[in-house]
C-alpha cells in the first residue's frame, strides 16, 4: 500500500474545495480509474469530464496511463489551459 498525493489546480481547486489530499492505493490503476474513485469519494462528477487533464509526477498523462503505487508520488488534475 502506498500514499499518493493528489493535487488540484486552478478552478478545480475551488470546485473540489481543497488543493490537495492523500490517498492510499494498493494496486495499479489508470488515471481514469483514479478519476472515478475520486469523483465518487468527493461527490464531484466534474472529474469525469474529458476536459479535465492529469499529470503523473509532473508529466502529462492520458486517462489510460497506469499509476504504479510503488513508483508514483503525485497525480495532479487541472482544467484545460487556453492561451493566445
Amino acid at each position: 500500500m502506498a500514499n499518493l498525493k493528489i493535487v488540484f489546480f486552478a478552478s478545480l481547486r475551488e470546485t473540489m474545495k481543497c488543493d490537495e489530499l492523500e490517498l492510499q492505493i494498493e494496486s495499479e490503476l489508470t488515471v481514469r480509474q483514479l478519476k472515478e474513485k475520486l469523483a465518487e469519494q468527493l461527490q464531484q462528477p466534474l472529474l469525469l469530464e474529458e476536459k479535465v487533464k492529469a499529470a503523473i509526477d509532473f508529466d502529462f498523462a492520458r486517462d489510460d496511463d497506469v499509476i504504479e503505487p510503488e513508483k508514483v508520488r503525485e497525480v495532479a488534475f487541472f482544467p484545460p489551459v487556453t492561451g493566445g
